[in-house]
């Protein structure tokens, strides 16, 4: 008689057992034992296989939601995103840290070097922001490491009266979402995001350590609080075979 593979194994730990449910799903899909576009199990099945509650799965589930491994849509199912492991991933329907993302794929975000430039606004960004041209704005780029290696160019405006232009690399910190929250009491909750190609100049294929002339992928975004009031401005520029977004896309 034919032996039925197990391809979900149940749970039996002393760790947190959503975060071994996570692990657990995490090797799958990353192994491709969960091909991209397969549609996992019902949750009560899931869960089942998995000797675990529901509760339990959906908190694991929320995670590799938020992270870009799977999609779920209300009364469809739960469906694996193809992520290839050296290229690093995430949905950009998704408002997730880069840094967040590079840490659950295995590798070590960071920071290079931090630039703080003092502007006035243009009509462009007086527009974007809700300003008026001329009112000062402060600039922050910022080089992206992954495991020390750079590979995103990271450039920030905000208005100056919400982030003053003396301010020091110091009180930045490594998360500028983490510094808005705690010095300002502003919770960025969604984002207006689109991406345009770009070739890599002097100026960025220094900083990327790249070849000019390399293809670069640049998501622009306006992030904005609960009452659509925009923050600032972010502009990301990197090599496409580093970092990609993706968009899962239903009917």
């Amino acid at each position: 008689m034919e032996t039925k593979e197990v391809l979900f194994p149940q749970i039996v730990t002393k760790e947190t057992v959503s975060e071994k449910a996570y692990q657990t799903l995490k090797t799958l899909l990353e192994s491709g034992k969960i091909p991209p576009g397969h549609k996992l199990p019902s949750e009560d099945e899931l869960a089942r296989q998995l000797n675990i509650s529901r509760v339990t799965l959906r908190s694991a589930l929320l995670k590799l939601e938020l992270l870009g491994y799977v999609v779920r849509k209300r009364g469809v199912g739960t469906f694996a995103v193809g992520l290839p492991k050296k290229n690093i991933g995430a949905g950009i329907e998704r408002l997730v840290s880069i840094s967040d993302v590079m840490r659950q794929r295995g590798h070590v975000p960071g920071t290079r070097e931090i630039t703080i430039i003092g502007m006035n606004a243009d009509e462009t960004m007086a527009k974007e922001l809700d300003l008026q041209i001329g009112d000062p704005i402060t600039v922050i780029n910022r080089v992206r490491t992954m495991d020390e290696v750079p590979v995103i160019y990271d450039s920030s405006i905000f208005p100056s009266k919400l982030v003053p232009q003396e301010i020091t690399t110091n009180e930045i910190g490594g998360s500028l979402f983490a510094y808005l929250l705690k010095n300002k009491r502003w919770n960025i909750t969604h984002a207006v995001a689109r991406l345009a190609p770009a070739i890599a100049d002097d100026f960025l294929a220094e900083k990327l350590c790249i070849k000019k002339g390399t293809l670069l992928i640049r998501l622009i975004q306006t992030h904005y609080v609960e009452d659509d009031s925009p923050v600032f401005q972010a502009t990301l520029s990197f090599p496409d075979n580093e970092f990609t977004w993706y968009i899962v896309r239903t009917r």
